[in-house]
């Protein structure tokens, strides 16, 4: 069960890092970038402006928008700060090599099921582009900066199936502390 969900939270991670930076890479750097993202919930949808979530991940203070998300969603506000400004380390030219694949191409369009456009046309494209750009200034690559790099003004976010990812998460982090702390023990005694 926990290498399961081990794997299932790796691939989903993958998918989305991969789909953004390829789709930057293709888009002309005169492409506006977002500047508003839209989480939808069902039938429901929240807007939440990119400079709000950008405080948010650097000092944890949150708009009334965000908070109204956050409370909505009971979302533990650190954990979701935590996951805005993980990094990853992404070397370009292999995230650009490994995107432009059969295998990446599929990566990028699962992660669309999170993370799209409106019209949801081209966004393997975009994601492939805001990866590869996100990764382009220091090798890493974090999902505030791939919404920073996102090529179109507004980002629509599957917040249901980001729910789903934040549950494994806690479930690899609260299995890993298991394996972690049986270790510790031993050293400690």
């Amino acid at each position: 069960m926990l290498i399961s969900n081990i794997f299932t939270w790796f691939r989903e991670v993958a998918i989305s890092i991969l789909v953004a930076s390829i789709t930057v890479s293709l888009i002309p750097s005169e492409a506006k970038a977002s500047e508003e993202i839209i989480f939808r919930y069902g039938g429901a949808t929240q807007s939440v402006s990119l400079e709000d979530l950008q405080i948010f991940a650097e000092t944890g203070e949150t708009s009334a928008s965000l908070n109204f998300l956050l409370k909505v969603g009971k979302q533990n506000p650190e954990l979701i700060r935590w996951i805005m400004k993980q990094q990853f380390p992404a070397d370009t030219k292999l995230i650009y090599d490994l995107l432009n694949t059969a295998p990446g191409e599929y990566i990028l369009s699962q992660t669309g099921s999170f993370v799209s456009s409106k019209s949801e046309r081209a966004n393997v494209k975009a994601l492939r582009g805001a990866l590869v750009k996100s990764a382009s200034d220091d090798n890493v690559i974090s999902l505030i900066e791939l919404l920073e790099n996102y090529p179109t003004q507004q980002v629509y976010v599957n917040s249901k199936l980001l729910a789903k990812v934040e549950d494994n998460l806690s479930d690899f982090i609260k299995e890993t502390n298991k394996y972690i702390k049986i270790p510790l023990s031993i050293l400690s005694n």
